[in-house]
């Protein structure tokens, strides 16, 4: 297996959609609970979060570049180890999370 660099892909599009989808549910049900609250709440958002909801930005994720390195030699030297049940695993935890959305 051989691992080349970055495909500049935007990876997140999916997650801001479905984080914004439940951000103005959850916007939307607040504002019918508290019509006759005057009490507010803010957040802040980070510039890359806002990257994130905005949906068209590419936003580069985070890379550890020294692990990176050790993965690649790792698998160079046929040193690393692949957990068939790890991944099936992980597979379904994602499935499970697309069907609560």
């Amino acid at each position: 297996m051989k691992i080349e660099g970055y495909q500049g892909t935007n990876i997140y599009g999916d997650q801001a959609a479905k984080l914004t989808k439940h951000t103005q549910l959850a916007a939307s049900k607040n504002q019918t609970n508290n019509d006759s609250t005057e009490e507010s709440t803010s957040v802040e958002l980070s510039e890359r979060a806002q990257k994130i909801m905005q949906g068209g930005a590419q936003v580069e994720p985070e890379i550890d570049l020294k692990k990176v390195a050790n993965l690649k030699n790792a698998i160079n030297n046929g040193n690393y180890k692949i957990s068939a049940e790890d991944i099936a695993n992980r597979m379904m935890a994602q499935v499970d999370m697309q069907k609560e959305d």
